[in-house]
């Protein structure tokens, strides 16, 4: 089953292909729609600065709007390949637990994108 991070980073294009089945389709293969809502996202997190982490009011980067609207855009994706693993960095969940840096576990804002019985929205789905 081939495997797709949903994660936001500089020079990025919003996602990471996670493995060798999915490198191989060469991009995620998504309507073009959600791949430029994936690039829309990403882009904003090219301006916000790593010091904004350190900003515990989030008043210099909304690191809570953005998570959720990544996750709503994890979850089109996962609906777009039902069959793909699709996993989710939360930045929002990072920047909280970036606070206390001696309890701090690397992967613990990652989880998997599941969905219930949501149909598919035609738009979404790729070539």
């Amino acid at each position: 089953m081939p495997k797709v991070r949903i994660v936001a980073d500089y020079c990025s294009c919003g996602y990471q292909l996670a493995d060798d089945e999915a490198r191989a389709h060469g991009c995620l293969p998504v309507a073009d729609v959600l791949l430029d809502r994936l690039a829309a996202w990403n882009d904003r997190y090219e301006v916000c600065d790593p010091r904004a982490y350190e900003d515990v009011g989030g008043g210099s980067f909304d690191f809570v709007a953005f998570a959720a609207e990544g996750l709503q855009i994890a979850r089109a994706v996962k609906r777009a390949l039902p069959q793909w693993t699709v996993t989710y960095w939360d930045e929002a969940m990072d920047w909280y637990l970036a606070r206390d840096p001696r309890h701090y576990r690397a992967g613990s804002c990652e989880y998997e994108i599941r969905l219930g019985n949501e149909a598919a929205d035609p738009s979404e789905k790729g070539p």
